[in-house]
């Protein structure tokens, strides 16, 4: 049995906010060519922590105004949750936790990139732009939910480490109107892995992660892949990782088409270095990978090669980041094949502990293959999947947006219990 919550604790209790402004162009409501945004998400947050026990329960509501300043007005309303324990037990620690959304979804702000909750969101910095996550074309809201539940544990064996965790997710969008444009999608997923600390300098790990999930298209996945990393320290500021293995992935269209199997190597590469001279601090990240992706568009395991290249300069209390990454699937031209290009520029003050301004840009180009309708006269008889009917051409639509932020960050509340 898991220990009991104390009744005696270190605890924080914390409120703040930030507040988006955004100059949005083109406008994908109306078609004009800019749009004026307001966003603001708020984070009530208590946690407690003993030598051996830590919790976490947050509130993160969140409003969205879109094209205040023009005919295409569209409020949104998601609310986000978060509940997480974790206990220390010898050399092994016990963790649960579950992220959970629910509420208004709208895609023509890029900070929707990551609709789901966000467990990693630091108070005083924007919304982080996932790399390779498409975005529906569709210019409009939709009710949304999603839930992320899952249990795990982490034992240190000597210079072993042993980290896995197992848990059960859904998200999409609710009604069927939604779904059309966000397939819902659920199913239980897992992941292990072992640590050698080989030496000072060298670590090896061993991965092994499945998941089994299913959509409201019909469409089934179960995805599963070893791989092997190495991680070389050359010093406290610099070290570098290789990975390679392999994947293997059983996909069907709908529940009455075929299974089809597809099965090729994993490879991935990162570099990451941090220095620090005076009082500034700088730190760049290089990552490259090819790796079976799920497509949560239309439910099918994508294949694709990922770039991201992410680098920060910072002094006293002035900040400048960017971020830029790209990817798109391996076998081009087919009805489900994707490119995608996101970039983030971002230049953050801090006045002081409760208050926080930062403004920058945001980029987005995306391209998303879909069935065409057939010709007239011709049967659509096209299959869920990578075919589309006879005679039906691929079309390739595009979405480009540009997004000109500026933020403020308060955090009037913080006291401990």
């Amino acid at each position: 049995m898991l220990p009991a919550l104390p009744i005696f604790a270190d605890g924080v209790f914390t409120i703040s906010d930030r507040t988006e402004l955004r100059a949005r162009t083109p406008d994908q409501v109306t078609g004009a060519p800019l749009a004026l945004d307001f966003d603001t998400l708020g984070d009530v947050r208590a946690e407690w922590k003993t030598a051996n026990h830590a919790y976490t329960l947050a509130d993160l509501p969140r409003y969205t105004l879109l094209d205040y300043n023009g005919n295409g007005r569209q409020s949104a309303v998601l609310d986000s949750a978060i509940a997480r324990g974790e206990w220390k037990v010898h050399r092994v620690r016990l963790n649960a936790k579950e992220y959970a959304s629910y509420g208004d979804l709208s895609f023509e702000s890029l900070s929707a990139l990551t609709p789901v909750v966000q467990p990693t969101i630091i108070p005083g910095q924007p919304p982080p732009v996932t790399p390779g996550q498409q975005v529906a074309a569709q210019a409009q809201e939709i009710r949304y939910a999603s839930s992320d539940t899952s249990i795990g544990s982490t034992a240190l064996l000597r210079r072993w480490t042993i980290d896995d965790h197992v848990g059960y997710q859904l998200q999409g969008g609710v009604t069927t109107a939604a779904q059309q444009i966000l397939p819902f999608q659920q199913g239980p997923y897992g992941e292990g892995r072992a640590i050698d600390k080989v030496d000072a300098h060298n670590e090896l790990a061993t991965v092994l992660d499945a998941s089994n999930t299913t959509f409201s298209l019909g469409t089934e996945d179960l995805l599963g892949s070893l791989e092997e990393h190495w991680r070389h320290m050359y010093s406290r500021h610099t070290e570098t990782m290789l990975g390679g293995g392999w994947y293997a992935a059983r996909t069907r269209g709908d529940e009455t088409a075929p299974y089809v199997f597809a099965s090729n190597a994993i490879a991935e590469g990162e570099f990451d270095e941090y220095w620090s001279m005076g009082h500034g601090k700088t730190q760049l990240r290089v990552d490259a990978r090819l790796a079976p992706f799920i497509n949560r568009l239309n439910g099918l395991v994508d294949e694709q090669i990922r770039g991201t290249i992410e680098g920060s300069w910072e002094r006293r209390r002035l900040r400048f980041a960017l971020l830029a990454s790209a990817a798109e699937s391996t076998q081009q031209g087919t009805s489900t094949s994707m490119q995608i290009a996101t970039a983030e520029a971002d230049t953050s003050y801090k006045f002081s502990e409760v208050v926080s301004l930062d403004g920058g840009i945001r980029a987005l180009y995306q391209e998303q293959n879909a069935c065409a309708t057939p010709p007239p006269g011709t049967p659509n008889t096209a299959l869920t999947g990578a075919s589309c009917a006879p005679n039906s051409p691929i079309e390739s639509p595009s979405l480009h947006q540009v997004i000109f932020f500026l933020g403020l960050t308060v955090r009037p509340v913080k006291a401990r219990f």
